[in-house]
Order: C-alpha cells, then sequence, then structure tokens
C-alpha cells in the first residue's frame, strides 16, 4: 500500500493516454471547480446560486479576535462552514448571538433552512440548544468519534 502526502507528487497511466497526476495549477484547480459549478447550476434550474452570498461574522475584543462564524449560502439555504469562540467566551451567548445574527441574514436573502456539522467532541448539544436538529449520524471514526448532520427551518 503506497501512502499518499499531498506534498508527494503521484502519477499513473491509464487506458487512453490518460495519466492521473498529482501535478496541477491553480488554473487547472479553478477550471474543474467552475465547470463542476455550471454543471450544477444548469441543473437545479439556477438553485444552487441563490441567494449566493457569503456570511462572515467576526467577534472582536479590541484588535483580537475571539469567535466568527463563515456560512455559504446556496439552493435557498445556509450551510455554517466554521464556527468557531475562544474558550474564554463560551457560555456567555456569544455563539448564539452568531449563529442568529447569520441565519437572520440568510433568512433576508431568501433562505428557508440551515445546515452544518459537527463532531461528538466539539458542539452537537450547542447546535440543539440553538434549535438545530440531528438528521444523520457518521460512527464510523475510530476512538467513538461520532460525526453529526445538523439542520434547522428558518422561519
Amino acid at each position: 500500500m503506497m501512502l499518499y502526502n499531498s506534498k508527494q507528487e503521484y502519477e499513473q497511466k491509464l487506458p487512453d493516454g490518460i495519466l492521473m497526476t498529482s501535478q496541477h495549477t491553480e488554473e487547472d484547480y479553478k477550471y474543474i471547480c467552475e465547470n463542476l459549478i455550471r454543471h450544477n447550476v444548469e441543473n437545479t434550474a439556477g438553485l444552487l446560486k441563490k441567494p449566493g452570498i457569503d456570511i462572515c461574522l467576526f467577534l472582536k475584543n479590541g484588535d483580537k479576535v475571539i469567535g466568527a462564524i463563515s456560512c455559504d449560502t446556496f439552493n435557498m439555504c445556509m450551510y455554517i462552514d466554521v464556527l468557531w469562540l475562544d474558550e474564554t467566551y463560551r457560555g456567555c451567548g456569544h455563539g448564539k448571538a452568531l449563529i442568529y445574527q447569520a441565519e437572520q441574514i440568510a433568512k433576508d436573502n431568501g433562505c428557508i433552512f440551515a445546515h452544518t456539522c459537527t463532531f461528538s467532541y466539539q458542539s452537537p448539544e450547542f447546535y440543539k440548544a440553538c434549535g438545530y436538529e440531528i438528521f444523520a449520524e457518521l460512527a464510523d471514526y475510530p476512538d467513538g468519534i461520532i460525526q453529526y448532520f445538523l439542520k434547522k427551518k428558518l422561519s
């Protein structure tokens, strides 16, 4: 078995003169992403782009960042990609304030639901306290770690 590391080069010749390789340019990566997005937009009657805004809110104490939420919106939904709060400020309502403001921005732009995922060692209880419900679990990780998939209707 060959272990793969993103800094290693990988090449394999496939039939018909095709080469599978780890070598690529930024333009190569941009090209595949643009084509995947184009395909998805065409096959969702344009829903993939709606509302198509990024939501990124930061909490700062002076010049120090103490927390943030970063969300993508597509198909009339908001996906919470990153939510982090410095341990010193947890349990004070700041995380809920971030989520609720992101949800309001999403609703104001036509989103009808939100979703995210988190691990058992992160914050499933926090999301549940914010009104999210678990709709799926992936328990195949080692050491009893579970990944939770959560959703919430934005009404």
